[in-house]
């Protein structure tokens, strides 16, 4: 029996028939609510502040089982998910995220009634020569038995922070978003798109406090980050972005180049950046100023120009269909971000933004996912935005790169939803290290003037310059963009 189960119990008289524990069947009258429905209430509440089924249970004391199934039946009556997964958690659906305060507040009254002391007993009748004595009165509780004398309620706390308005200083703004963020108000919560759009405004322009900073992007880290708090971060930078953005006539592709320091695998789908643009397809590949290693080896061997502007970038695709854009000089601020690893000793949100900053404004983009599972945070992103295009490689981590020795996921994700594609590996066997006396620029050209070859080496050149196919037409199946790709590197120049 449950802790909700024993205070209905208590509430209805220990000596109550057995018939009084059967779930009541619901009246005609359609104002009246049954004791199940109260009950999936408070299943509703537990549910939205544990986050997790696991979570809710423990707090309601039942099994597992039985809180998955109440978290069944909210969603059959209110036609909605209530909790959706994005990342590595599950936060409250756009209705749920409606609801919570409500239902918060119905089940701390419940707690309230229960605990209330029982009505003292009235004496007997009085002589009528005597003053009627006052009858006792029932203890009306006003605050929180468990909460501390003077210390302000959730809803008081929440109250406050909603109060926050774009005519107060944005430190203050950004504060109530912290707080809120915390669990100041409570249970934490995750910023909605405009929330995190308006706090990381503040933090780009440059009026926020250090520790503020910290503070934001570590309550995001710590709770998990959501879509709405992705979207709400690309859209603060997007919005800094210089110039009107690509003006030609063939759609080109963003390719974001931001590998993890402890990828191994080299860079070898920059090569298959270069075909697709030397068949006419503007490529613009953005990235860190490259350190001396892979990344900068093979941009050199492939002769792509790296570039510290918008205009030289627009330049050099005019020119040559591709350039690497070093992103430090064209968002110094979410490059700043980016570099408090070394200082937090974590990835951020930030790191995630960066992938979708999209300079060109192409409005496609092709890339890895910053962590196993991350798809479904992209693709929530991108509903929220409502703007843009992105090919996730789920197999790779960080970059865009083919995974011939694996079955590839991918997905294709915009404000309409995500769609999935599956494609079975084409080796049987992970690529070996390369030759005695090789690095990866001499490999890679020796391989692009067919001095050398390499099946494992030249499959994932040429499935990753597919992807890029498949991210502009993804209309065609992957077998045919597979094909065209190897055609491109058949005539390679």
């Amino acid at each position: 029996m449950t802790r909700l189960d024993r205070n209905l119990d208590r509430s209805l008289g220990q000596g109550a028939p057995q018939a009084a524990e059967e779930e009541p069947k619901s009246r005609p009258d359609s104002a009246a609510v049954t004791l199940s429905q109260l009950r999936l209430l408070i299943a509703l509440d537990a549910l939205l502040r544990a986050g997790s089924v696991s979570g809710a249970a423990a707090e309601l004391e039942m099994s597992v089982p039985a809180a998955s199934r109440l978290l069944a039946q909210l969603r059959a009556h209110y036609d909605d998910p209530i909790l959706i997964r994005e990342g590595r958690r599950m936060v409250p659906s756009p209705l749920a995220a409606t609801l919570r305060r409500r239902v918060a507040a119905l089940s701390r009254e419940a707690r309230l009634l229960l605990s209330a002391q029982e009505a003292a007993p009235l004496p007997e009748a009085p002589s009528a020569l005597l003053p009627f004595p006052e009858a006792p009165r029932l203890p009306l509780r006003v605050s929180d038995p468990e909460r501390a004398e003077g210390e302000p309620g959730a809803d008081t706390l929440l109250l406050r922070l909603d109060g926050a308005g774009d005519s107060d200083r944005p430190r203050h703004r950004l504060a109530a978003h912290i707080a809120r963020l915390s669990g100041g108000g409570g249970p934490s919560a995750s910023l909605s798109a405009s929330q995190a759009r308006d706090a990381f405004d503040i933090v780009l322009r440059g009026e926020a406090d250090a520790v503020q900073i910290g503070a934001l992007l570590a309550g995001i880290q710590q709770r998990g980050i959501a879509g709405p708090e992705l979207a709400g971060l690309v859209a603060a930078a997007r919005a800094l972005r210089p110039g009107q953005g690509w003006q030609g006539n063939a759609p080109g592709l963003d390719w974001p180049v931001y590998p993890s320091p402890r990828q191994r695998r080299p860079a070898w789908f920059l090569a298959g950046a270069k075909l697709l643009a030397d068949a006419g397809t503007p490529i613009l590949l953005h990235g860190f100023t490259p350190q001396p290693g892979p990344v900068a080896m093979l941009l050199n061997a492939l002769q792509i120009p790296q570039v510290e502007s918008l205009p030289e970038a627009l330049t050099a695709l005019n020119r040559g269909r591709i350039a690497y854009l070093r992103i430090e000089a064209v968002a110094p601020q979410m490059a700043a971000l980016c570099s408090l690893y070394a200082v937090l000793g974590m990835r951020t949100v930030a790191q995630i933004g960066l992938r979708l900053l999209d300079p060109l404004r192409f409005g496609l983009t092709l890339g890895g996912v910053p962590f196993s599972g991350g798809g479904g945070l992209m693709t929530s992103a991108l509903t929220h935005l409502r703007d843009g295009h992105l090919l996730s490689v789920l197999s790779q981590r960080d970059v865009a790169q083919a995974t011939p020795h694996r079955w590839m996921t991918l997905a294709l994700s915009g404000p309409e939803g995500e769609t999935l594609t599956h494609v079975p590996p084409s080796l049987t066997s992970a690529p070996e290290g390369l030759p005695p006396g090789y690095g990866p620029d001499a490999m890679l050209t020796a391989l692009w003037q067919g001095r050398e070859r390499d099946p494992a080496i030249t499959t994932i050149i040429r499935d990753s310059a597919a992807l890029g196919l498949l991210a502009l037409r993804p209309d065609q199946p992957f077998a045919t963009h597979q094909t065209e790709a190897a055609r491109l590197w058949d005539e390679r120049a």
